[in-house]
């Protein structure tokens, strides 16, 4: 195996070994310390480090907390995600920079672990000078802790790397999102203006969209509610950008994206984090969330924009009226709303779940041109104009063996812009060659997939987001209602 391909599969081990943390944070938090989804999770967490130690991973693995991130190396594990906010606030609460792991962990110091990290009454335990002594009186003997030091600048933040100023966005829309979903979980009036900001500042710096789409084929920022969102709104972005859309028009769309599932701040969090199949009552509780985030938006009066209260109402329904909820809307969803289903739906195919693997995309738009009538088609075929078969973003290997980043769209949708990153014999290239940029396909048997869609259609002027369309204004401005449900915590 290359030097390269260790790499990436270290780097993997990592993200995983950092979710494992998160995950088991958030176990201890929603279920007894002895019941079998926290012994499962405490497992995941010592597996994961043993892998990584396996795999040639320094040791001790050192994560780093820098604001609401998890960190490793100078690289951004986890972001604000509702699921490791619980462990990120714990971590901040008690001063702690770092946590440096050394393989030999057993779940049973996982568990107490946890319990120092956690449990309110020991906020105070971990003072600066006793530190040592108390992992040592929790029987915590493979970690230790790194706590904030103001005076040293090397604690003050971590450094990003070379994505910095697209991550930059990227969290900036997260914070601004998972603020709103905090704040909406307390029934208090949502921070709009810090969410239409953020999505400015995101549209302005449009001038590398490339970088901000590659951000939305990650998995390793958050993989969950708040990333979800996040990557739908870069998506819908790329592709309302791609039609020409207005700047103006940007923001609206953005902003509509960002919010679609704010709904889902009303879901108990041992629903929305579920690792397995629903059960029908759950199921129940997860099909509300349109009409609470709704019914959540229309509260706020004037100060959101209809097209978000239109794409939180909407985006589960389908073209040819199947999906939910039913509301039988005197007029169809507005153009944003079926732009954002049809973004909604492969962010959700190409991400990791608790419950499913990532699919790669060509996986995912099989499955959407095979199921169309889900979607307006219209909206379906300039989405994947605009991405491609192949994402921007997305790591692709090529027919010959060689290892290839998909940097830019052409019109051609099977034949993207690649920059070669290893040779056919798997041999890093460096990444300032004039000659690792080349247009290629990547592997065969793949056109068919997307067959019989015209490449010109990328050309054609951007249809709508009008204001005199009936269908933007949103859901109670045609008269649609918004009946209460039992469970709605929104009064």
């Amino acid at each position: 195996m290359s030097a390269s391909a260790i790499a990436l599969l270290q780097r993997s081990t990592v993200i995983d070994f950092a979710h494992a943390l998160v995950n088991a944070g958030l176990n201890r938090l929603l279920h007894s310390r002895d019941s079998d989804f926290v012994a499962d999770a405490m497992k995941d967490v010592v597996n994961t480090l043993t892998t990584a130690s396996e795999l040639g991973v320094e040791t001790p693995l050192q994560i780093q907390f820098d604001g609401a991130k998890l960190c490793h190396d100078g690289h951004i594990l986890e972001g604000p995600s509702l699921q490791a906010r619980s462990l990120l606030d714990c971590c901040e609460e008690r001063n702690i920079a770092m946590l440096s792991f050394r393989r030999g962990l057993t779940i049973g110091e996982a568990n107490r672990l946890f319990d120092l990290l956690l449990r309110p009454e020991n906020v105070d335990a971990l003072q600066r000078d006793h530190r040592d002594a108390t992992l040592l009186a929790f029987g915590i003997h493979h970690v230790r802790i790194t706590l904030q030091n103001p005076a040293d600048p090397a604690n003050r933040r971590i450094g990003l790397d070379e994505q910095g100023r697209a991550l930059n966005h990227y969290q900036e829309l997260a914070d601004a999102l998972q603020k709103n979903h905090r704040l909406a979980q307390g029934d208090h009036e949502l921070a709009t203006d810090a969410t239409v900001t953020a999505v400015e500042r995101t549209v302005n710096d449009f001038d590398e969209p490339s970088m901000l789409l590659s951000l939305s084929m990650k998995d390793d920022c958050d993989r969950f509610t708040v990333g979800h969102s996040v990557r739908v709104a870069l998506l819908a972005l790329q592709v309302a950008r791609a039609m020409g859309a207005s700047r103006e028009q940007l923001v609206r769309v953005g902003g509509a994206a960002l919010m679609h599932d704010i709904g889902k701040s009303k879901v108990p969090q041992e629903i929305l984090f579920k690792q397995g199949r629903l059960t029908k009552e759950e199921w129940h509780w997860m099909a509300q969330h349109p009409r609470l985030g709704a019914q959540i938006l229309i509260e706020q009066h004037e100060s959101v924009d209809p097209r978000a209260i239109g794409a939180a109402f909407c985006h589960h329904m389908g073209a040819d009226g199947g999906g939910y909820p039913d509301p039988l809307l005197p007029t169809p969803p507005s153009a944003t709303s079926r732009l954002i289903r049809v973004c909604d739906v492969f962010e959700a195919l190409t991400a990791v779940r608790p419950y499913k693997r990532a699919m790669n995309p060509i996986e995912a738009f099989a499955i959407m041109f095979r199921n169309e009538n889900d979607f307006d088609p219209h909206w379906l075929r300039r989405f994947a104009n605009t991405l491609g078969l192949f994402p921007t973003g997305t790591r692709v290997q090529m027919q010959d063996g060689a290892e290839a980043l998909v940097v830019k769209q052409t019109s051609d949708i099977r034949r993207p812009i690649i920059k070669l990153l290893t040779s056919a014999a798997g041999e890093a290239l460096v990444s300032d060659q004039p000659d690792t940029l080349a247009t290629g396909v990547p592997f065969e048997g793949t056109t068919p997939i997307i067959a019989g869609i015209s490449t010109h259609e990328r050309y054609l002027p951007v249809p709508d987001f009008d204001e005199n369309d009936p269908a933007e204004a949103g859901p109670t401005a045609h008269g649609a209602c918004l009946p209460q449900h039992p469970h709605d915590h929104s009064h």
